[in-house]
């Protein structure tokens, strides 16, 4: 596995609570959708909290394609939080949320969205303003300050009028750690044979991708849990990034910041 694991994605967002002055939330409401992806991002993210004494002021699931979200942001209005982290596998639901979320008045000092719904699109597009200074911490896209991976960016848009994101940009680095497997691999015309001399290769896979650096390995999650075979540098593959004039642009860390952060949000009336 190239990619980050849902563990992972919280792991920017807690570096810059960690490492921002001033930027330690004083309580925080999680909202989370009940998959299992959903689940795993939203404990990640709230085992790190209570290590830092910070409060869970609202721990509240959700079904996917939920509608209506105003019951749930009342409970979360009610507990006035100081950061609000929203989990969502779903765009719908994460336009919902951020939507339901600002019109009926929660206030915290960041709306903070982890998954996949967060980091597409259609979140500017479908909440125009209310987008602004949404943060979202996941997979990154590569390090956007890197030549290679800015010559394809570029590219990428130039073809289809869109900068490319995590999923466009894992894709198109699997391919490359794909081929540069099926090169090294001792392929003889014998199926299982040959399943297990791709697999050989790609277990000594070490290179660089638009993605990042690849390297398959074993070792132990945020959470403790045990990744075998999986890509050894994903921990530093998370960003932080803000919805800034309808564009995602990473925040944190500095190193692959493309614009300053936005922190506390001056659009949220507390």
């Amino acid at each position: 596995r190239n990619n980050p694991t849902g563990s992972i994605y919280p792991q920017a967002f807690n570096k810059f609570i960690s490492e921002v002055t001033g930027a330690m939330p004083k309580s925080a409401s999680v909202v989370y959708d009940n998959t299992v992806f959903g689940k795993t991002i939203a404990n990640s993210a709230m085992v790190f909290l209570k290590s830092k004494n910070v409060p869970i002021v609202n721990d509240e699931a959700y079904p996917v394609n939920t509608l209506d979200f105003k019951p749930l942001m009342t409970k979360v209005k009610a507990q006035n939080p100081d950061f609000l982290l929203m989990v969502a596998v779903s765009t719908t639901d994460a336009i919902l949320l951020t939507r339901q979320a600002k019109e009926m008045g929660v206030a915290p000092r960041a709306f903070v969205g982890f998954g996949g719904g967060f980091g597409v699109a259609d979140i500017a597009t479908e909440l125009g303003p209310l987008s602004e200074n949404l943060f979202s911490s996941a997979a990154w896209s590569g390090n956007p300050n890197d030549p290679t991976t800015k010559a394809f960016y570029k590219k990428f848009y130039d073809k289809y009028n869109f900068y490319p994101k995590e999923h466009e940009v894992e894709g198109y680095a699997v391919i490359y750690i794909l081929a540069d497997a099926l090169n090294r691999a001792k392929l003889t015309g014998k199926l299982e044979d040959d399943r297990e001399a791709i697999r050989q290769a790609l277990l000594k896979t070490d290179m660089v991708t638009v993605f990042g650096k690849v390297k398959f390995g074993n070792y132990k999650g945020p959470l403790g849990d045990q990744y075998t075979n999986q890509n050894i540098y994903s921990p530093d593959h998370s960003v932080l990034a803000q919805w800034r004039n309808g564009k995602l642009l990473n925040v944190y860390p500095k190193a692959v910041a493309e614009i300053d952060v936005v922190f506390p949000d001056p659009t949220v009336k507390r």
